[in-house]
């Protein structure tokens, strides 16, 4: 989960402080979202150009671009009138109480290939440089959200990013979680309870036994209690914001709290850039993916990062199994209270320290989730209609994103990643990895039908 502080307080004080570096984010991610419409026009191109490419080769293409293009308007007129005719008998079918007849689904718009594209495979029997390009980008899954952290890592890493930016990119990174609230407009409860029952078995196996495991091999090695506690929250449950809310309970110094933190950033980041790869290589389907890095990854912004570089449906999956971890805070906290306080007080024989364990929890429990399933409750209730969840999913959610996303690639400091070490840094990483095989194990053994959300 992404959290902690953002190093600046969100206030109209601060927002000339804030706002170099917000400017920044919105011109990368909106330079990242152009690319992203240009490669999937291409991509999308290629495939039509495939089409037309095999019918020029068999000597069955149309004689002209005029020809090709009404053939389309033609197909798509007739899909059209076929779709209001099923439509039709369906409100019939419903008004009589018939349930038997299914929706008919809307058709698209085909894809229609610019006259320039299509001359040039006509003549000369080749499909465009630019097409195959946009194809080869995407089959490398270089999305918009690949873009934003790549190049952002490359300029922390390398010019550096001047300081007069730094804030507003650290209070970028927040930006991500209105997404989130908004990708409930695509989930109805059946889903959210569906998917969240499955995610809520892969909690309990994997992210609290993690959170187990860490805080009883951290004792074995005599581990500071400061810096097993916040590792054990971090990387069982949700990143720096289990961290950050078990950080009081255990005490933790800066250092500890620092540790942990890179540790959590460098697991997250190695698996952002190479899990949606595993899951391809692994043929897992978007719900499995989706619920394996829900599961598997720390930190939220990067566990979203990843799930939307694989796919739209693995990222509504990975939503609902990281909203169910994330309502395992107050246990963790719980857990940290009773190992790291009161359990050694026992065993010294006196009474441990007091903690205001409702105002701990209470002060760190993430409100976006609050959010997220007001939307859900919202769409269950008919709010959402097909075009507006589009209008949501083409530009507020991916402004949100871009936005965010921007903020964490340009914060992603290889210097910060060093900051973990030592036998927590051994036992934060091996504990994490084996949660991640474990799960992926488990999410493809359920299989897709059970994390699939269907909206």
């Amino acid at each position: 989960m992404s959290g902690g502080g953002i190093g600046v307080e969100f206030s109209l004080k601060n927002l000339p402080i804030m706002l170099p570096g917000l400017i920044l984010c919105a011109v990368f991610g909106w330079m990242a979202l152009q690319w992203d419409a240009t490669m999937s026009g291409w991509n999308r191109d290629f495939k039509e150009a495939e089409k037309v490419l095999k019918a020029v080769n068999d000597g069955k293409a149309p004689a002209s671009f005029a020809e090709y293009k009404q053939k389309h308007t033609d197909s798509f007129a007739k899909k059209t009138e076929e779709f209001k005719a099923a439509e039709a008998a369906f409100k019939a079918a419903a008004a009589s109480g018939d349930e038997s007849v299914k929706a008919p689904k809307k058709p698209s718009k085909p894809v229609v290939l610019q006259e320039a594209d299509f001359n040039q495979i006509a003549q000369a029997k080749a499909i465009p440089g630019k097409l195959n390009f946009g194809s080869l980008m995407i089959s490398f899954q270089l999305t918009y959200v690949a873009m934003l952290l790549l190049i952002g890592m490359l300029i922390r890493n390398t010019v550096g990013l001047p300081e007069i930016f730094k804030a507003g990119t650290v209070a970028a990174r927040p930006l991500i979680k209105p997404g989130i609230i908004i990708l409930g407009a695509y989930y109805m409860w059946t889903d959210v309870l569906k998917v969240g029952f499955f995610g809520l078995a892969l909690v309990v196996a994997f992210v609290m036994g993690t959170q187990v495991l860490i805080s009883f091999w951290a004792k074995r090695a005599k581990v500071d209690p400061g810096l097993a506690g916040v590792m054990g929250a971090g990387v069982g449950v949700c990143g720096v914001s289990a961290a950050v809310a078990v950080a009081p309970v255990v005490n933790a110094k800066p250092r500890d709290f620092f540790y942990a933190i890179g540790t959590i950033l460098l697991f997250g980041t190695i698996g952002l850039f190479t899990f949606p790869y595993i899951g391809k290589a692994l043929g897992m389907s978007d719900p499995v993916f989706g619920a394996w890095v829900g599961t598997a990854i720390l930190n939220t912004a990067q566990l979203v990062a990843a799930a939307s570089w694989y796919s739209h449906e693995s990222l509504l999956t990975a939503n609902v199994i990281n909203i169910v971890r994330v309502g395992f805070i107050p246990l963790i906290v719980l857990w940290a209270i009773y190992f790291y306080v009161v359990k050694p007080a026992v065993d010294a024989g006196h009474e441990g320290q007091k903690i205001n364990v409702w105002e701990v929890v209470t002060s760190k429990f993430p409100i976006f989730v609050f959010g997220f399933f007001i939307m859900v409750t919202m769409n269950e209730m008919g709010f959402f209609a097909p075009e507006h969840r589009s209008i949501l999913a083409a530009d507020l959610l991916k402004l949100f994103f871009a936005l965010g996303f921007a903020g964490v690639g340009l914060n992603i400091a290889f210097d910060d990643l060093k900051k973990a070490g030592g036998s927590a840094f051994m036992i934060g990483v091996v504990s994490a990895t084996l949660k991640a095989v474990l799960a992926a194990v488990a999410v493809m053994a359920i299989g897709a039908d059970a994390f699939k959300v269907k909206g």
